[in-house]
């Protein structure tokens, strides 16, 4: 059954308290103590609209849900229960992964949760670390451990990669949705004829340690990527790895782009770059991450790889997207290069860009339509709004 993850609706309250109330039991608690619990503990309407409520669901049913809020210095996790016929799937480690990745985005700097004593163990593995006690009447001893763990910047300098293609396998998530990946694709290109079924190439395992990116890529098609992003990313392991074009002007502001209704990306905001592919593998397998980047440059905008002094390499890590984002400073004075870039666009066959903004400081990056790795690049690069 198709897994995946998405946020709740109001519609889902009765399911997701029945997720935490049957999970909570499964503990092996009293008829007393569960009684209680059901009475204090509830998922209605309001909490939905309240909390980041992340929800995972297969064959079109919950299975399981996470729930948090920003405190000033901190992401509380309020709820994090499976199904207990879904448990051992991994599903709680991916709904953990999902709300780490919206407390990141939040810009939050640790992740705080009161844990039920049987589940201290499973946070101790991913990297909570007990930080003191609070009482609890469901506890035997009379009190739970509240647990903390670090989030790490998103944007993080990169002093090399090395990424390689495996042919060996196929995709696991492509090789077990085909079906539902070919009935998403059919709607989608209902919605837009203008998509192309390519292949592209994702990053299905990685390692970042020292500034170095290492990891492997499997080749897919553009239609299974689709159904992967749009049903939240629904694996632990994938990463949409993929580079981007800094371009800064001469007066040291940020182009991006903004995506024409051509595209599978209608009306975001974000700097010039896209699909890693096939042509991107040179002959001893690895992955030219970097000259993708170049090429995306050229293709989207017309500048020349000698018209850019380059400038620092980023990584941003953005949940199920990973940007590689190279600095370009082109001596051209924005409103020029902005012009340059639009004409270019239009003139081409794809059209790719229905317009080019230009950021002068983090707020010009404030737009919602913005995507989280372009805002965090813009917070990294620019200067605040004078006051």
């Amino acid at each position: 059954m198709t897994l995946k993850i998405r946020s709740a609706r109001p519609e889902d309250a009765d399911d997701l308290t029945a997720i935490l109330h049957r999970a909570k039991a499964s503990w092996g608690y009293s008829d007393e103590k569960m009684a209680g619990f059901r009475a204090q503990f509830r998922i209605d309407q309001d909490a939905i609209a309240k909390l980041d409520i992340v929800v995972a669901e297969v064959g079109g049913k919950p299975a399981g849900f996470a729930a948090g809020h920003l405190q000033p210095s901190y992401y509380q996790i309020d709820y994090l229960f499976v199904l207990p016929e879904m448990t051992g799937r991994g599903l709680g480690h991916l709904l953990l992964d999902r709300i780490h990745e919206r407390a990141a985005i939040l810009g939050a700097e640790k992740l705080r949760l009161d844990s039920d004593f049987h589940a201290q163990r499973f946070y101790s593995d991913r990297g909570f670390v007990q930080v003191s006690n609070r009482p609890s009447q469901m506890s035997d001893s009379g009190t739970i451990p509240v647990m903390e763990k670090p989030i790490p910047p998103m944007v993080q300098e990169l002093k090399g990669l090395d990424i390689r293609l495996d042919q060996t396998s196929p995709w696991p998530f492509e090789a077990g949705n085909g079906e539902a990946i070919d009935a998403h694709w059919a709607q989608e290109l209902d919605k837009n004829p203008h998509l192309w079924n390519g292949r592209v190439l994702k990053l299905t395992s990685h390692a970042f340690e020292d500034g170095f990116l290492t990891g492997v890529c499997h080749e897919t098609s553009f239609a299974a990527f689709l159904a992967w992003r749009d049903w939240g990313a629904p694996d632990r392991t994938t990463r949409n790895l993929f580079g981007s074009a800094l371009i800064r002007s001469r007066e040291g502001h940020l182009l991006y782009g903004i995506m024409s209704n051509r595209t599978a990306n209608a009306g975001h905001i974000y700097p010039p770059g896209g699909n890693i592919d096939m042509a991107d593998v040179k002959e001893d397998g690895r992955v030219n991450v970097i000259g993708s980047l170049y090429r995306e440059l050229v293709e989207e905008t017309g500048l020349m790889e000698d018209e850019v002094i380059e400038g620092p390499l980023f990584a941003v890590f953005d949940g199920p997207r990973l940007c590689i984002g190279r600095v370009m400073n082109v001596d051209i004075p924005a409103d020029e290069l902005r012009t340059r870039i639009l004409n270019h666009s239009l003139a081409t066959e794809e059209q790719e860009l229905s317009d080019v903004r230009i950021l002068r400081t983090t707020d010009d990056a404030l737009d919602p339509k913005t995507t989280t790795y372009a805002r965090a690049l813009a917070r990294k690069l620019l200067p605040e709004p004078q006051k």
